[in-house]
Parts: structure tokens; C-alpha cells; sequence
């Protein structure tokens, strides 16, 4: 046995092997037959898969550009194979190997006519873990796009100020409810937005209650009404319910010291019989205020008496009339009375 040089990569073989053992160059003495073919295009598919191995190889060092003429030299041999422009795409996205291109491509992989030429050409097994790739890429990019709104929204939670502000914020994490804990802080989020409409509402109801305090009766009793309505709205937010009763308190004890004090002004100045009764009715609608009932009932007494006094002298006007009317009149009297004789007397 003799060492010899290969005639395609010039380094030594035996030269009994029938291949180069470094190229993979057929080392055959018949050039003529048909075998000699085959041999070739066995040889030159052997060959572009060890170039192959060559460029990836200087893909892990880094030299992009040793990679590219290897796999050219490559698809030279056989165009359609796969693996080449896997590689070429690996050198156009300047990447190692396919977990470094998934991780970095900031593109659809479909995009890329080197991805397409390399789905094209690959057996089936080989084609579903390009496609995998894509999937892999495309779930990058939405989780990246879905980071970013999860932290835009809790940001915006944190900072949260208005109600609006967490109503925001809650309607960006349900947009991903599905990534990480978006669906827990869209609840907490909304909760913090109630609590904020509930603060808002309950600051309003005290200020009406504060305004209360300087306004006249109808116009006091309006704004209680007011706030224990808002109170009511939110009765489970702190004191809100017991707020709301002291305001209906309030409104009814204005109510009532108004209409006691009216009562006591018409039962003052009444002098008729109505006068009496209109004190009365406004005693009895505030019954158990004060001592309203027992008024309520004194101005019917009072009534009652001013009515019989006035009708004992209504009586006694029309009996009067009457009398008057059968008696004579005067003029009428001295005008009917015969004339008197007149006595003459001799002095």
C-alpha cells in the first residue's frame, strides 16, 4: 500500500480506497464505464455533505464568511440540499445555529428566500422542524409584544391616580389575559379603579353634607337627601351607611323643627277658626316631635272654641237683624202719630 495524493483536495490517501477519506473524491481507475457515473454522483452528494459539516463548523468560530463559500461550494455539488440554505440563512442573519437564530431574527422566517428554498427542498421530518423555527419565532415576537403591554399596564397601575387610570390599565391586561399574571392584576386593577369611584363619591356626599350646615331649610334638606342617596350608592365603603342614616336623620330633624316653628307661627297669629286648624294639621304631620301632638290638639280646642264663639255672635247678629227689622222706625213712628189738640186757655 502507497500513499497518494487526492486529486481534488491534494492531501494523501492509500491508494487502495476507492474514496478520499478528507473529500470524499472518488479514487477510481475505470473513468469509462457507467458505474464511474453513479460513483460520481454518490461522491458528490458524500462531498457536499462533508463540506457541510466544514461550514458549520466555521459558523461556531464565527467566520461568517468561510461559511458562506463552503455552502456555496456545497449547493454547487447539489442544489437541493436543505441543509445549504439553513446555512446561508444562518450567515445572512449573522447567527450560529438555529437556537441563536430564533432567539435574535427580528423577521418572520418566511420572509427570508432562503428559509423558502430550505422548506422546499427538505424531506418531511426536516421540514416540520423548519416550520417548528417559525412557530418558535412567531411566539418570540408576541411575547415580546405582550411584555411590553403588560409592563406599559402596570406601569399605568402602579402611577394609577383616577379611576380612569386603573380602568386603563385593567383593559390592557385583559387585551393578554393569558400571558404570565395579566388576568390577576386586570382584577386587582379594576378593584383599585372601584375603590377609587367609591373614594370619589364618598368625598362628594361629605361635601354636600358640609354645605348642609349653612344652607336654609328646603335647601339643606335637599342636599342630605343628596348625600345619603350617594351614601347609599356605596354603602359598604367605609362609614358610608352610617353616614347615610345620620344624613336621612338630619334632613327629617330640619323638616321637623321647620314645620314646628311654622306651626307655632300661625298658632300665634291665628284669630279664626281655619287659622287653628291649618297649626293643627302641621302639629299632627310631625307627631312625636317635640310636643307637637299635644299642640296639634290644643289648636283644635282653640278652634273649636273660636268657632262656637263666632257663631254664638254670628246668632246673636242675625236675632238682632230681626228685631230691628219689626221695629218701627222712628220717623215712621212720628209721622203716623195723630195731631195733637191744642187746649186754649182764657187769661
Amino acid at each position: 500500500m502507497a500513499l497518494v495524493n487526492c486529486p481534488e483536495c491534494q492531501r494523501e490517501i492509500s491508494n487502495q480506497s476507492q474514496y478520499c477519506i478528507h473529500c470524499g473524491f472518488p479514487m477510481v481507475k475505470d473513468y469509462s464505464d457507467n458505474h464511474l457515473i453513479n460513483v460520481l454522483v454518490m461522491n458528490d452528494e458524500k462531498r457536499a455533505k462533508n463540506i457541510m459539516i466544514r461550514a458549520k463548523l466555521e459558523l461556531e468560530d464565527k467566520e461568517y464568511t468561510k461559511a458562506e463559500a463552503l455552502t456555496e461550494n456545497a449547493l454547487e455539488l447539489e442544489p437541493k440540499l436543505w441543509e445549504a440554505y439553513l446555512i446561508k440563512l444562518f450567515v445572512l442573519l449573522q447567527v450560529s445555529d438555529e437556537k441563536e437564530m430564533v432567539a435574535t431574527v427580528t423577521r418572520p422566517l418566511t420572509e427570508f428566500k432562503e428559509y423558502n428554498r430550505a422548506l422546499r427542498f427538505a424531506q418531511p421530518d426536516d421540514r416540520e422542524k423548519l416550520l417548528q423555527y417559525n412557530r418558535e419565532v412567531l411566539k418570540r415576537f408576541e411575547n415580546e409584544e405582550n411584555e411590553k403591554v403588560y409592563q406599559m399596564a402596570k406601569a399605568s397601575m402602579n402611577r394609577g391616580v383616577t379611576e380612569e387610570d386603573y380602568e386603563e390599565a385593567a383593559a390592557a391586561f385583559e387585551s393578554i389575559v393569558e400571558y404570565k399574571d395579566a388576568k390577576a392584576l386586570s382584577k386587582e386593577s379594576r378593584q383599585r379603579g372601584e375603590a377609587k369611584k367609591q373614594q370619589k363619591v364618598y368625598e362628594q356626599a361629605v361635601e354636600k353634607m358640609d354645605l348642609a350646615k349653612d344652607r336654609e331649610y328646603g335647601e339643606a334638606t335637599s342636599l342630605l337627601l343628596e348625600a345619603g342617596e350617594l351614601f347609599q350608592s356605596i354603602e359598604n365603603y367605609k362609614d358610608a351607611k352610617e353616614r347615610r342614616t345620620g344624613c336621612e336623620e338630619e334632613a327629617l330633624r330640619i323638616k321637623n323643627e321647620a314645620t314646628y316653628k311654622m306651626g307655632m307661627e300661625i298658632k300665634g297669629g291665628a284669630r279664626q277658626q281655619y287659622d287653628y286648624q291649618e297649626a293643627a294639621k302641621l302639629f299632627y304631620s310631625i307627631s312625636g316631635y317635640k310636643n307637637a301632638e299635644i299642640l296639634a290638639k290644643e289648636c283644635e280646642e282653640q278652634g273649636k272654641k273660636v268657632g262656637a264663639d263666632y257663631l254664638e255672635t254670628l246668632l246673636r247678629k242675625r236675632r238682632r237683624s230681626k228685631i230691628m227689622k219689626k221695629a218701627p222706625d222712628f220717623d215712621t213712628f212720628n209721622r203716623q202719630k195723630p195731631p195733637q189738640k191744642h187746649e186754649y186757655h182764657a187769661f
